[in-house]
C-alpha cells in the first residue's frame, strides 16, 4: 500500500511539472516578456496552471464511479445466487424457517383464492370459451401469491426443492440442511394454507366453486397427479429462477408471471396451493374425506413437484453451470 501511495504521489508530480512546462510554453495564463524581465503572473493568488493541475489531481483522485448492475443476471451467475441462497436458506433458524413457511403457504392461498373466486364468478365465460376463463384465472391468481412470497422472503416448499438440491449438487449445502429446509418449510406451508382456509372460510369469501374444484382434484388418478406436479413445479422453479435473475422488482414481477400463469392455464397441480384449495372445498361443503385429500392428491402432486424441480431446473442447470 506505501508503494502504491508513493507511486501515486510519483505520478501526480510528475504530471504537475509537465503541465506546468506546456502551459508556460504557450504562454498559458503568463505573460512573457521580449526583455529580460521576469514574466508576471496574472494578479490572482492561484496562477491558471495551478488551477489546471489541480482540477486535474481532483479528478484522478476521485473514486471510480461503479456501473449499475445488469437488469438481469446471466444464467451462470442466477445459478450462482441460487447456491448462495441455498447456503442462507441452511443458515437460518429453524422457528424462523418456520414461521416464513407458514407465510408462504398462506400467500399462497391468497393467490389460490383469488383464482378461484375469478373463475368460479365467470361461468358464461367458462362455459363459452374455457381457454379465456383458464387465462383470466392464471393472470390474476397464483402469480399474485408468488410475487408476494419472493417480494416478503417467505419459504415456499416447491421453490425450496430447487433452490436446496442445487446446493446439495453443488456442494455448498449438506443433506441435513436440505432434509431439514424441506420438512420444516413443508410444515410451515400446510400451517399456514389450512389457517387461511378456516379463515376464508368462516368469512365466506370463497365461491361456491371450490367445492366442485376440490371434489375434481381429490378424484384425479395417482399418475396423474405426479405428472401434473412435476410439469407444475417446472414451471414454477423456473419462475423462482427468472425472479432470482432479476435485480428490479418490475423484473420479478415479469418473471414470475409468465410461467405461473401458464401453469394455471394449463390445469396443473400444485401441492401448496392444492393444501388450501382441496381443505377449503371441503370446509365449505365438498363431498371428500381428508384421506383423499392427502393420499389421492396433496401426496403425488408433492412427488411430482419434488421430480420436476430436482430433474429440470436443479438437475439441468447443475450439469450446465455447476459442475465446474
Amino acid at each position: 500500500m506505501a508503494a502504491l501511495c508513493s507511486r501515486r504521489v510519483g505520478t501526480i508530480s510528475n504530471a504537475r511539472r509537465v503541465l506546468r512546462r506546456q502551459l508556460q510554453q504557450r504562454g498559458g495564463g503568463v505573460v512573457i516578456s521580449s526583455s529580460s524581465a521576469k514574466p508576471s503572473l496574472p494578479p490572482t493568488d492561484v496562477s491558471p496552471i495551478d488551477d489546471v493541475v489541480t482540477k486535474w489531481e481532483r479528478k484522478e483522485s476521485s473514486p471510480t464511479s461503479t456501473p449499475p448492475p445488469p437488469n438481469a443476471l446471466p444464467p451462470k451467475a442466477t445459478f450462482g445466487a441460487v447456491l448462495k441462497a441455498s447456503q442462507m436458506k441452511a443458515n437460518m433458524k429453524t422457528d424462523t424457517l418456520f414461521v416464513l413457511g407458514i407465510a408462504a403457504g398462506a400467500l399462497i392461498g391468497f393467490g389460490a383464492l383469488l383464482m378461484n373466486n375469478v373463475g368460479g364468478s365467470s361461468p358464461a365465460l367458462m362455459a363459452a370459451n374455457p381457454g379465456a376463463c383458464n387465462f383470466l384465472k392464471g393472470a390474476v391468481g397464483l402469480p399474485t401469491g408468488l410475487f408476494m412470497v419472493v417480494i416478503t422472503g417467505a419459504e415456499l416448499f416447491t421453490g425450496n426443492v430447487m433452490v436446496m438440491l442445487s446446493g446439495l449438487l453443488a456442494k455448498t449445502v449438506q443433506t441435513a440442511d436440505l432434509v431439514r429446509n424441506w420438512v420444516v418449510s413443508y410444515a410451515g406451508n400446510l400451517v399456514g394454507s389450512l389457517l387461511l382456509a378456516c379463515i376464508a372460510t368462516v368469512g365466506q369469501v370463497p365461491t361456491a366453486a371450490i367445492t366442485k374444484v376440490a371434489a375434481t382434484k381429490a378424484a384425479l388418478p395417482f399418475t396423474v397427479c405426479v405428472a401434473k406436479g412435476l410439469m407444475c413445479n417446472w414451471l414454477v422453479c423456473l419462475a423462482v429462477w427468472g425472479a432470482m435473475a432479476s435485480n428490479t422488482v418490475a423484473g420479478k414481477a415479469a418473471a414470475i408471471f409468465l410461467p405461473i400463469s401458464a401453469f394455471i392455464a394449463l390445469g396443473l397441480e400444485h401441492s401448496v396451493a392444492n393444501m388450501f384449495l382441496l381443505p377449503c372445498g371441503k370446509m365449505m361443503g365438498a363431498d371428500v374425506t381428508w384421506k383423499q385429500i392427502f393420499a389421492n392428491n396433496i401426496l403425488p402432486v408433492t412427488i411430482g413437484n419434488v421430480l420436476g424441480a430436482a430433474v429440470f431446473v436443479a438437475g439441468i442447470h447443475y450439469f450446465a453451470y455447476g459442475r465446474e
